[in-house]
């Protein structure tokens, strides 16, 4: 019998694994304090400038739900960078030749959220929850039509659009707008109190609570209230 040995070739990769690193956060102009998102609902957006002779291919940096974001498994070079697909006004600029490293480069950025959704209590009467809050829009001035103020209702830290509870009993007690800021609150900053529930809740559960409201822009992604835990005895 004549047996037939085969045998493969390969090549070394001598690149090493790409390990330079960028963080930052995501500051609200209003507040000075980091925005308030869900978990990976938007992102960063990085072109690699170091290599001029071809057209930049974008990737995306999610943001995490505390308005921070990091990525430390980039290759070494310069970047553009901008917050994209988040409930803020577009006027954000472009941070350019930003250079990554493996020591890691911090860069920030400073946006203006649509929204601002405050006020918020949670009060839990039996096993019904009721919320409440005021949203606010210190810029009106070409403001798109508000769309909503929606509960969101989660058994974990993480709460919002990109992780809650999504049952009908929650999702139908939405409050839905679909009008200008004007014709729903005049021409003033801050709105009426919003009432949303009674949400049937469970006993000896806890809950972590918060609502959002959008506006029908490109995203219609939501701003938040703080979030707050209920315990329901």
């Amino acid at each position: 019998m004549t047996m037939l040995m085969f045998s493969s070739c390969y090549k070394k990769d001598n690149w090493s694994e790409p390990d330079a690193r960028v963080y930052g956060n995501i500051i609200d102009s209003y507040t000075k304090k980091p925005l308030l998102t869900s978990q990976n609902d938007w992102s960063i957006r990085i072109w690699e400038r170091s290599w001029k002779e071809s057209t930049p291919i974008n990737q995306n940096i999610p943001v995490k739900q505390d308005g921070s974001y990091n990525n430390n498994k980039l290759f070494a070079g310069s970047y553009d960078m901008l917050p994209v697909g988040g409930a803020f006004w577009p006027f954000v600029d472009t941070a350019k030749g930003v250079t990554y490293t493996k020591g890691g480069a911090q860069q920030d950025f400073t946006v203006t959220p649509y929204l601002q959704v405050v006020d918020l209590t949670a009060t839990v009467t039996g096993t019904n929850l009721t919320l409440t809050c005021r949203i606010k829009a210190p810029k009106r001035t070409g403001l798109p039509n508000l769309v909503e103020v929606k509960p969101f209702i989660s058994l974990t830290s993480f709460v919002g659009e990109s992780n809650y509870i999504n049952i009908a009993e929650y999702n139908d007690k939405r409050i839905q707008i679909n009008k200008s800021w004007v014709d729903e609150n005049g021409d003033v900053e801050t709105s009426k109190l919003y009432t949303i529930g009674p949400l049937p809740v469970k006993s000896g559960y806890t809950y972590n609570v918060r609502v959002g409201a959008n506006v029908n822009d490109t995203y219609k992604k939501y701003n938040y209230s703080e979030i707050k835990q209920v315990i329901v005895p």
